[in-house]
């Protein structure tokens, strides 16, 4: 057929082609094939023809031994004389054979013996395992499948000869997708084959892989994988099955074979060398194929491995939802995003050893990232190899408990989530170690994409040897991902000037430790993968709060608590805590570490959680200048503008003002002189910002009264905004207004200006050199919330907060002198705002000034703040001192209206034991 053909030569020039022809090659033996032909103007190379690939294929290869003994593989077979021979591939490995008839459309493998001897006679005499009731039916529906499907065949002795092996059936409920899978047992029979694993494929990798791969990706998988290669008739008599009564023998590669996974790996990677553009696109593993469809589709791929024997499930796209690997992913925000797909497991009644690594696999094993998660598991199986002995032992009662609580805050908030495609070789490499583990992170553009954790020896190595390990195992995790770009980060500061004088040569490593040579060599060995891969290496010091690595090196502080080991022998009078506690008070009750001190001249076995616990139950020590207690600090300050703001009442040279000051990044201000500092006064002024500015989300703001009032709550209400309270007896609740009064005073007082001014030259003032960094060039860039319209919703979802107190508990409350000799109030918990504020009795307390109550009230102790209705009618009896004023009748009408409106006729705001009542500046022009 004539046609413009071109070809290009070896050397790079384009060869011009008359056409295309189908020609007959026949050689001096008698064999022949068919192949296509380029017919070209003139002799190539001053030849008649040559022989192409295609042909040398078709003639089943060359040998050439001399230069003049050529012999074509065609003229070993018997059908020489055929004009169309039939291909035949043939993959020799060292533990199996695998044989491709074209012909028929079929892999055959054949496995090898251990030794290359004969098939060896397996002594197994069961015949099958026990089967579940609910899953028998379903498991003998599918025998019955295979039978049908040629898959299983009855067993003919005279064809195959005597029996040499029964493999045992038994039945495997897949959770994830309700089914039920006959399974043979191939341990017996695994015995006698060698397998060569070396080359077989990692999970891991292959996921990392799959991730590089971009987000046009899809997920073929084969149709029951393992069932579509045939095994060689000779072996068929090593593996076969009784069933209903009837010995039938398998005819297809069996799942639980131990060669099964290398002979499929084998198949696919054979199969997909044979185009070059699907070899690129397709990437295997087991019997899932993971495509990039921007180098080849997901059909095309489909249909190629169809033409060679093996059929597939219809295609699924990564991007519409799909499971890959045990991973759930999916699309969100035009990024796909992965998840756990198992459901998290019950706690079982029996807890073996078995049990407990079984629960911890499924939860961590096949998952890149899962923080926290992945020590505690790691420290729960250590757990339990210390306290049994074999896999069926139960273990600790201890670890009834721990495994209780990690079931339970994985189902509240798991960590195995995350970005799944994974782009660039820029990365941040987070390090750290502790005395129980050391953690390794990986960050791309702020996603951690892997982690990962290991264990330390119960050996007394330094810490800073272990921060090394820790940071060779995390640039072995980065080398994985294939990155070049490093940025290594350490909370380890010793360990960070060693890095960093290690590679930048600028000073020599000063240690003069024990370890001092493991520690230069692991320097070496960090330099060294430095070298060789060709990493932009750099290291940075971090904070250990901030390290994100820090929580794969932690577990709860309580499990680390070993129990009290007994005695061998010898008596011994049992120490109680009213002993201990004796010594405390006989002492006067001093800290934990003293009364340690105090109670081993007595009692010299007693051990310091005995005295800590002793210590933390006695009332007076926590009633009277209890000890310091850590909370987790909060941030007042948010990223959008207008949305919170900071409220207060301001005193300048006996004048009032109402201060408003934006929480976002301007801290925008605006005061407002008052006459007066009761809520109408505060009303009218805020009000007029709100019709100007709008209303913010948020409101922040003191205890005071006028900011408790009912017409305070109603007027916020009004303009949809949540008021929040800031701990009593605490100013730094409010740390924002607090340091622009300051500034602003401070402003005043060396200008000596007026307050408007010095507000001015606040807004105005920038951070830096930058002008745009000022809160009056910031403040004007909000959208307006308009009245009436734009609602806020009040039931939003909270932040869940970490608090030691509960609602209902009982607290002692310091007293606000804070005097070590003032005992504390007692007060009972209403209500939990945050990790930081908890209300009593209705008044936020900050938890710092909290203390739990272990034993019941003393009746004897009441809290003045918080009075019964007596108090509050007794308090509201007390007539003020009113001073007539000629002139001023409207002042009056409007300070017997704003007294109506707290009158006994309505609920009154809870209000502190000491009432406030400023006095109000007269001028002597009202005397007059």
């Amino acid at each position: 057929m004539r046609e413009n053909v071109s070809v290009t030569t070896v050397s790079g020039e384009r060869y011009k082609c008359l056409g295309t022809s189908e020609v007959e090659v026949q050689l001096h033996s008698g064999g022949s094939v068919t192949v296509s032909a380029l017919v070209v103007p003139f002799k190539p190379l001053n030849y008649a023809f040559v022989l192409g690939m295609n042909c040398i294929r078709a003639l089943r290869g060359v040998t050439v031994s001399s230069s003049r003994s050529v012999q074509f593989g065609v003229e070993d077979c018997k059908a020489s004389a055929a004009v169309v021979t039939t291909e035949t591939v043939t993959i020799d490995e060292k533990d199996f054979k695998l044989v491709y008839d074209e012909q028929a459309n079929k892999w055959i493998v054949s496995w090898k013996w251990r030794g290359d001897g004969a098939a060896p006679w397996l002594k197994n005499s069961v015949l099958e395992y026990s089967i579940p009731r609910v899953a028998r039916q379903e498991y003998e529906n599918e025998l019955c499948q295979w039978i049908q499907d040629g898959w299983l065949v009855p067993y003919n002795e005279r064809a195959h000869g005597p029996v040499k092996g029964t493999i045992p059936l038994m039945a495997v409920v897949q959770e994830n997708k309700k089914k039920v899978r006959p399974v043979l047992d191939f341990r017996e029979l695994n015995s006698y084959v060698d397998v060569h694993t070396a080359e077989a494929d990692i999970c891991a990798e292959k996921l990392r892989e799959w991730r590089r791969r971009g987000q046009k990706v899809a997920l073929l998988d084969l149709r029951k994988a393992y069932l579509q290669i045939h095994v060689h008739p000779s072996l068929w008599s090593s593996q076969t099955v009784v069933f209903r009564g009837q010995r039938y023998c398998l005819t297809r590669l069996g799942f639980g074979l131990n060669i099964a996974p290398l002979v499929l790996k084998k198949v696919l990677g054979t199969i997909l060398s044979w185009n070059e553009i699907i070899e690129q696109a397709a990437s295997p593993y087991l019997d899932d194929i993971f495509v990039d469809e921007g180098i080849a589709t997901a059909a095309e791929v489909e249909a190629h491995l169809h033409h060679y024997g093996l059929t597939c499930k219809p295609a699924e796209r990564v991007s519409e939802g799909s499971r890959v690997l045990g991973i759930r992913v999916w699309v969100e925000h035009n990024v796909l995003r992965w998840r756990r797909d198992n459901m998290v497991c019950e706690m079982p009644n029996k807890l073996t050893r078995r049990a407990v690594f079984s629960i911890c696999g499924r939860l961590t094993s096949h998952l890149p990232v899962c923080g926290w998660l992945r020590v505690v598991a790691s420290y729960m199986k250590r757990r339990a190899n210390a306290t049994t002995a074999s896999w069926g032992d139960d273990v600790d009662p201890s670890l009834h408990s721990m495994l209780a609580e990690t079931l339970k805050r994985v189902e509240e908030c798991d960590p195995a989530r995350g970005r799944w495609d994974v782009v660039g070789d820029e990365a941040t490499v987070w390090v750290d170690a502790s005395s129980l583990a050391m953690g390794a992170a990986i960050e791309v553009n702020g996603e951690v994409i892997e982690d990962g954790c290991w264990l330390r020896k119960n050996d007394c190595s330094h810490i800073n040897l272990a921060e090394l390990d820790a940071v060779v195992k995390g640039l072995n995790l980065a080398i994985s991902w294939k990155m070049k770009k490093l940025t290594l980060m350490t909370d380890s500061q010793t360990v960070c000037h060693w890095i960093a004088d290690t590679l930048s040569g600028k000073a020599r490593v000063k240690t003069k430790a024990a370890s001092e040579m493991l520690i230069r060599r692991r320097l070496e060995t960090v330099k060294t993968i430095v070298a060789e891969y060709c990493l932009n290496l750099s290291v940075k010091y971090v904070p250990s709060a901030e390290n994100k690595a820090d929580t794969l090196t932690r577990v709860p502080k309580k499990w680390l608590c070993r129990e009290t080991e007994p005695l061998a022998c010898g008596a011994v009078t049992a120490i109680s805590e009213d002993d201990l506690a004796k010594v405390h008070e006989t002492a006067g009750h001093p800290g934990i570490r003293r009364t340690l001190y105090f109670c081993r001249r007595v009692y010299p076995t007693v051990q310091r959680r005995q005295v800590q616990s002793v210590v933390r139950a006695c009332q007076q020590c926590q009633s009277l200048d209890p000890a310091p207690e850590r909370w987790e600090k909060g941030k007042l300050g948010v990223s959008e503008t207008w949305r919170r703001v900071s409220m207060d009442i301001c005193h300048v040279k006996n004048e009032h003002y109402l201060t408003l000051i934006d929480c976002g990044p301007a801290r925008y201000t605006i005061w407002r002189k008052i006459r007066r500092q009761d809520t109408a006064s505060v009303l009218d002024q805020l009000e007029s910002v709100f019709f100007e500015r709008g209303a913010p989300e948020e409101l922040l703001t003191d205890n005071a009264t006028s900011f408790r009032s009912n017409m305070f709550c109603t007027f916020a209400s009004r303009w949809g905004m949540v008021v929040k309270y800031r701990c009593a007896n605490v100013p730094s609740g409010n740390g924002i207004s607090e340091r622009c009064h300051r500034t602003v005073k401070t402003i005043q007082a060396r200008k000596n200006c007026s307050v408007a001014e010095a507000v001015y030259r606040y807004n105005t003032m920038p951070k830096g050199n930058d002008s745009d960094t000022a809160p009056a060039n910031q403040i004007f860039r909000y959208e307006v919330r308009l009245l009436d319209i734009d609602k806020v919703n009040e039931e939003r979802p909270l932040a869940v907060h970490q608090s030691h107190y509960n609602v209902g508990d009982r607290v002692w409350i310091r007293h606000p002198s804070r005097r070590c000799n003032m005992k504390s109030l007692l007060g009972t918990v209403t209500k939990v705002v945050s990790a930081q504020n908890v209300e009593v009795d209705g008044m936020p307390r900050h938890v710092r000034d909290l203390r739990v109550v272990a034993m019941p009230p003393s009746p004897l102790v009441q809290n003045p703040l918080a009075t019964d209705k007596q108090g509050v009618a007794a308090e509201d009896n007390e007539l003020p001192i009113v001073i007539k004023i000629p002139g001023r009748e409207s002042e009056k009408s409007d300070d017997q209206h704003s007294d109506d409106d707290d009158g006994p006729g309505r609920l009154l705001p809870r209000r502190g034991s000491r009432e406030r009542r400023p006095a109000r500046p007269f001028q002597y022009s009202d005397l007059i």
